[in-house]
């Protein structure tokens, strides 16, 4: 990486994706995930999160009973995935990736459209 004089958009885009890869390295059975940072000029806080290969999280138990209550299946035939359940945000509580890797948030009605039980066959 080059000297940082100061921090912006483009050089914390940098330092996540130099800082990702130095945590996927060290973490023999670990997931680490480099998340929001908070910037000025001279600083930047950074959150980092981590967890273990294949544990189920409270995230992924919510989105498991969401799921069993809708009836919905968790990938779809278009090879779309559903990825997490967020509680805390009413209208758009849904996140799921398609399969080149972009996150989509949606509604309870439009996760229904896209992995109810007939449209995912």
């Amino acid at each position: 990486m080059k000297k940082v004089t100061k921090f912006d958009k483009a050089t914390l885009n940098s330092l996540r994706t130099e800082m990702q890869a130095v945590l996927d390295k060290f973490g023999a059975n670990l997931e680490f995930e480099v998340g929001n940072m908070r910037f000025s000029d001279a600083e930047v806080e950074i959150k980092v999160s981590a967890k273990v290969k294949g544990a189920t999280t409270m995230v992924d138990r919510l989105l498991q009973m969401e799921v069993a209550r809708l009836g919905l299946v968790m990938e779809n035939k278009h090879g779309e995935k559903l990825v997490k359940y967020k509680t805390r945000s009413p209208k758009y509580a849904f996140v799921y990736s398609t399969p080149d890797g972009k996150m989509y948030k949606t509604d309870e009605r439009g996760i229904k459209a896209r992995f109810g039980q007939l449209q995912a066959a």
